[in-house]
Protein backbone atom coordinates (compact mmCIF):
# COMPACT_ATOMS: atom_id res chain seq x y z
CA UNK A 1 0.00 0.00 0.00
CA UNK A 2 1.32 3.14 -1.24
CA UNK A 3 0.80 6.92 0.79
CA UNK A 4 1.15 9.92 -1.11
CA UNK A 5 2.38 12.83 0.93
CA UNK A 6 1.84 16.02 -0.32
CA UNK A 7 3.85 18.90 0.23
CA UNK A 8 1.80 22.23 2.27
CA UNK A 9 0.96 24.89 -0.70
CA UNK A 10 1.58 28.39 -0.24
CA UNK A 11 -0.31 30.17 2.45
CA UNK A 12 -0.64 26.48 3.92
CA UNK A 13 0.76 25.13 7.32
CA UNK A 14 0.63 21.65 8.02
CA UNK A 15 -1.46 21.07 4.79
CA UNK A 16 -4.37 23.06 5.88
CA UNK A 17 -6.20 25.86 4.00
CA UNK A 18 -6.01 28.37 7.28
CA UNK A 19 -8.60 30.79 5.40
CA UNK A 20 -11.63 28.27 4.82
CA UNK A 21 -10.74 27.47 8.44
CA UNK A 22 -11.25 30.23 9.69
CA UNK A 23 -14.42 31.23 7.38
CA UNK A 24 -16.07 27.74 8.32
CA UNK A 25 -15.53 29.11 12.12
CA UNK A 26 -16.55 32.76 11.94
CA UNK A 27 -19.97 31.21 10.28
CA UNK A 28 -20.41 28.62 12.75
CA UNK A 29 -19.89 31.51 15.72
CA UNK A 30 -22.45 33.63 14.03
CA UNK A 31 -25.08 31.09 13.19
CA UNK A 32 -24.99 29.66 16.98
CA UNK A 33 -24.72 33.42 18.24
CA UNK A 34 -27.85 34.30 15.98
CA UNK A 35 -29.76 30.77 17.43
CA UNK A 36 -28.97 31.16 21.22
CA UNK A 37 -30.13 35.26 20.32
CA UNK A 38 -33.70 34.15 18.70
CA UNK A 39 -34.44 31.86 21.28
CA UNK A 40 -33.11 33.72 24.20
CA UNK A 41 -35.74 36.87 22.40
CA UNK A 42 -38.47 34.70 22.93
CA UNK A 43 -38.21 33.49 26.32
CA UNK A 44 -37.97 37.17 26.94
CA UNK A 45 -41.19 37.87 25.03
CA UNK A 46 -42.61 35.44 26.98
CA UNK A 47 -41.89 36.54 30.24
CA UNK A 48 -43.32 40.23 29.59
CA UNK A 49 -46.29 40.89 32.23
CA UNK A 50 -45.36 37.55 34.19
CA UNK A 51 -45.52 37.26 38.17
CA UNK A 52 -42.78 38.89 39.97
CA UNK A 53 -42.15 36.21 42.35
CA UNK A 54 -39.65 37.09 45.82
CA UNK A 55 -38.46 35.48 48.56
CA UNK A 56 -38.83 36.88 51.89
CA UNK A 57 -36.55 37.17 55.07
CA UNK A 58 -36.97 33.37 56.18
CA UNK A 59 -36.21 31.78 52.56
CA UNK A 60 -40.61 31.29 51.96
CA UNK A 61 -41.39 31.84 47.90
CA UNK A 62 -43.97 34.99 48.05
CA UNK A 63 -45.95 34.80 44.87
CA UNK A 64 -46.44 37.91 43.17
CA UNK A 65 -49.31 39.47 41.45
CA UNK A 66 -49.61 39.70 37.56
CA UNK A 67 -48.40 43.21 36.42
CA UNK A 68 -50.52 42.87 33.81
CA UNK A 69 -51.29 40.76 30.66
CA UNK A 70 -48.80 39.81 28.14
CA UNK A 71 -49.46 42.15 24.91
CA UNK A 72 -50.33 40.19 21.77
CA UNK A 73 -47.69 41.56 20.22
CA UNK A 74 -45.48 40.34 22.63
CA UNK A 75 -46.51 36.97 22.10
CA UNK A 76 -46.43 36.64 18.35
CA UNK A 77 -42.87 38.21 18.54
CA UNK A 78 -41.71 35.28 20.55
CA UNK A 79 -43.40 32.48 18.53
CA UNK A 80 -41.65 34.60 15.69
CA UNK A 81 -38.14 34.24 17.44
CA UNK A 82 -38.72 30.63 17.91
CA UNK A 83 -39.69 30.27 14.40
CA UNK A 84 -36.64 31.93 13.24
CA UNK A 85 -34.02 29.91 16.26
CA UNK A 86 -35.77 26.48 14.75
CA UNK A 87 -36.06 27.40 11.12
CA UNK A 88 -32.16 28.08 11.47
CA UNK A 89 -31.22 24.92 13.61
CA UNK A 90 -33.19 22.99 10.34
CA UNK A 91 -31.18 24.63 7.72
CA UNK A 92 -27.84 23.54 9.69
CA UNK A 93 -29.45 19.80 9.43
CA UNK A 94 -30.42 20.22 5.99
CA UNK A 95 -26.60 21.61 5.34
CA UNK A 96 -25.37 18.79 7.14
CA UNK A 97 -27.22 15.50 5.95
CA UNK A 98 -26.50 14.57 2.42
CA UNK A 99 -29.83 12.52 1.76
CA UNK A 100 -31.56 15.89 2.50
CA UNK A 101 -30.11 17.03 -1.10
Amino acid sequence: MHTIVRAAGDGQWLGIDWAAFVLVFVVTLAAGLAVVSFYATGLRLLAVGARDDTVDSSGTLVRGERDRPRPAGATAGAYVAFALAAAAVLYGLYLLIPQFH
